[in-house]
């Protein structure tokens, strides 16, 4: 089952990343996601340009970007370290909150 957790906002054309540390445990694999909390008002016509963006794909839900999880072990080996970038693309600000389950 699915936890929902945190609120946060993203003004319109901004981009913030975050990073997750869960300890390394044998057949653990969290899977993180965005779920947008308020509507989008922007046409698809009218998204944003991130301008340093502009080589990405990825889905987008309310205008609101969600890159793919990217991991990496810590130094000592008991932590997976998960970073995730979050873009809105709309003229306005989104509301958010993550996701989280387990596999």
């Amino acid at each position: 089952m699915a936890g929902q957790w945190g609120n946060n906002t993203l003004g319109a054309g901004q981009q913030t990343c975050f990073y997750f540390v869960r300890p390394v445990t044998s057949g653990f694999l969290p899977v993180i996601s965005v779920l947008p909390l308020s509507p989008s008002f922007t046409n698809p016509g009218q998204m944003y340009t991130l301008q340093s963006l502009d080589s990405l794909s990825f889905p987008t839900a309310n205008q609101l970007g969600v890159s793919t999880i990217w991991s990496q072990l810590s130094d000592d080996g008991s932590n997976l370290i998960y970073y995730m970038a979050v873009m809105n693309f709309s003229n306005s600000t989104i509301e958010y909150a993550f996701v989280e389950t387990d596999i």
